[in-house]
């Protein structure tokens, strides 16, 4: 019977805050030992939010996916140029067998660099 009480004080703990804001920008950047890497490499996103790439290299970066057969799917319709932001790019929602909103994992890589990765959380729209 104590497992209700904190149960109920997590659940009203929760409700009362408020959504994290979507992450925004991904930033393409160099590190001290001249790796180029996506920085955060872990997003989290909501459903259907913004993010954008910021490149702050000097050579041009092309997020997407590999599909199973091995094909590359940029996210974008461009590449990012060096020093520049992307377009927009906006994870669609998941929606189960019940009609909610699942959260996913995408794992991107760099077109043009495969050893450039990282993982978007997808979570529900609240």
């Amino acid at each position: 019977m104590k497992a209700v009480p904190a149960v109920i004080l997590l659940a009203v703990l929760a409700w009362g805050e408020t959504p994290r804001p979507i992450a925004g920008r991904i930033r393409i950047e160099k590190t001290a030992s001249g790796a180029v890497r996506f920085s955060p490499a872990e997003t989290v996103v909501w459903a259907g939010g913004q993010l954008h790439w910021f490149n702050g290299t000097a050579e041009a970066h092309e997020p997407g996916v590999i599909r199973k057969d091995g094909s590359f799917v940029a996210f974008l319709d461009e590449p990012v140029a060096g020093r520049a932001a992307s377009g927009v790019f906006s994870p669609q929602p998941r929606i189960d067998s019940a009609g909610k909103q699942v959260p996913f994992t995408l794992h991107y890589v760099c077109g043009r660099h495969r050893e450039e990765q990282g993982d978007i959380q997808v979570i529900p729209t609240p």
